[in-house]
């Protein structure tokens, strides 16, 4: 949040030449002693997980966790370029409600050499009205906001973060775990249930597990190592991610840059945070299909994504028939039954035999990677990489309008009413993360397994 506690005070005591001569030393420092990566923070938006669904999916819970091994803040800024702190950033736990509510679980995190001071905040906004069901709600621009601030702590690098939102019949519990240190708070309203994707009060309804500066649309320019994982419970029990998600959020204020996000095929759900090559889809993935003669009449079809074959995938071959459009559509394919079905091998591929002078392959997709389809004419591969199932989906999601909330000011933080520490709920949820050795699929079950015992208490 801008302008935080003391660091307020101390800033309104310099002078404005004085700031300019600060910011002016600083930006120099910035560009002696690292990356050279020039200030983009006027389109930068937050970094992370931001999950979503043309079709809305609806949970009572949402929960994830984000794992830093290198923490290197080099300045926080505001979106005109002025500079806020050096040591600052924001991870942010974020989801709307059916009701038009959106609530926010967040760390405001400040890094000095090794240590690591921590505040924990919370905010709901009603992003479609001015009132709350809260007692001492206030208002930012003309929306209804209940903000608070649990007392900070300090911890130390590595960060193991666990932040989870659920609601039942009597309210909402936000809670947080850093490194052994664990809290929640409880807010009275009542019924709500979240909701991932689509729109509410015409605003993107994604699920934000993103990092981004303090406060007031800032934005923090960092480098982080480090991987992060983002949920929803579903109603059968299990932990599920969202169809879709992306590496920038779509409603917070806050930005970030300065490091990369990725996703491992085969684990949506999870990210991973350094020095990778930066991916905007981060699921579903780009399929690659190719297809090539090999012999008179004998084809080989070959799928990848991400540059990986694809084991075990069922690929379609058609024989279809081209009609010149006479009202100029351009060419027509008309496909009918497959001539071939088959299951790619370790290799990524199939082979058909086949005589026709025009052959086209489909990959029909799945739940994680995208369709494509490849096809030759007299011996003339063509594929599509990027194909219009690819590009539909992008061109969909970049004409969501970004909502772009921030934190409220200084004047309107109210330190909120916390849970025991101890209590055995909280235990049970965070004990599982000092655990080694546990796989994904074990260490999942395990969370959901814990979330739902602890629901039932």
């Amino acid at each position: 949040m801008s302008g935080f506690g003391t660091r307020l005070k101390v800033k309104e005591r310099i002078s404005v030449e004085a700031m300019r001569i600060v910011t002016l030393v600083f930006i120099a420092f910035l560009v002696l002693a690292t990356p050279a990566v020039s200030f983009s923070g006027t389109y930068a938006l937050s970094r992370g997980i931001a999950e979503y669904s043309f079709n809305p999916v609806y949970t009572t819970q949402v929960f994830g966790w984000m794992n830093l091994s290198v923490v290197k803040v080099y300045g926080e800024y505001f979106r005109n370029g002025t500079f806020l702190d050096s040591n600052s950033f924001s991870v942010q736990l974020n989801v709307y409600t059916t009701d038009g509510l959106w609530v926010q679980d967040v760390l405001l995190i400040s890094v000095v050499g090794n240590e690591v001071n921590v505040t924990p905040v919370i905010n709901v906004w009603n992003v479609s009205g001015s009132t709350l069901p809260l007692e001492n709600y206030t208002a930012y621009d003309g929306l209804a906001v209940y903000v608070g601030l649990g007392k900070p702590f300090l911890t130390s690098l590595p960060l193991r973060v666990f932040l989870n939102v659920s609601s039942s019949s009597e309210g909402i519990r936000l809670s947080y775990w850093v490194n052994g240190i664990s809290n929640f708070t409880f807010l009275p309203l009542r019924n709500s249930t979240f909701q991932i994707g689509g729109l509410v009060n015409g605003l993107p309804a994604d699920a934000e597990l993103v990092i981004g500066g303090s406060g007031g649309g800032s934005v923090a320019y960092l480098y982080l190592e480090g991987n992060s994982s983002l949920f929803y419970l579903s109603h059968n029990g299990t932990a599920v991610a969202p169809p879709i998600a992306i590496s920038k959020g779509l409603s917070t204020g806050e930005g970030a840059f300065g490091f990369n996000v990725t996703s491992p095929l085969g684990l949506e759900g999870v990210a991973l945070l350094g020095n990778f090559s930066d991916n905007y889809l981060l699921w579903p993935h780009p399929s690659s299909l190719s297809l090539k003669r090999v012999g008179s009449d004998l084809w080989v079809a070959r799928l990848c994504a991400d540059g990986e074959p694809l084991k075990g995938q069922e690929i379609e071959v058609y024989s279809p028939s081209l009609q010149v459009s006479m009202n100029g559509n351009g060419t027509q394919i008309s496909l009918v039954k497959p001539v071939f079905v088959g299951y790619t091998n370790s290799s990524g591929e199939i082979s058909f035999r086949y005589n026709g002078s025009v052959v086209l392959a489909y990959y029909p997709g799945n739940s994680s990677v995208l369709p494509s389809f490849a096809v030759s004419v007299k011996g003339s591969s063509s594929s599509n990489y990027f194909n219009n199932a690819t590009n539909e989906l992008l061109n969909k999601l970049k004409s969501l309008k970004w909502a772009n909330l921030s934190f409220p000011s200084q004047s309107s933080h109210k330190v909120y009413p916390t849970g025991q520490r101890n209590s055995q709920a909280a235990v049970n949820v965070y004990m599982i993360y000092p655990v080694v050795g546990y796989s994904l699929a074990a260490l999942l079950t395990l969370l959901v397994a814990i979330a739902l015992r602890g629901r039932g208490r």
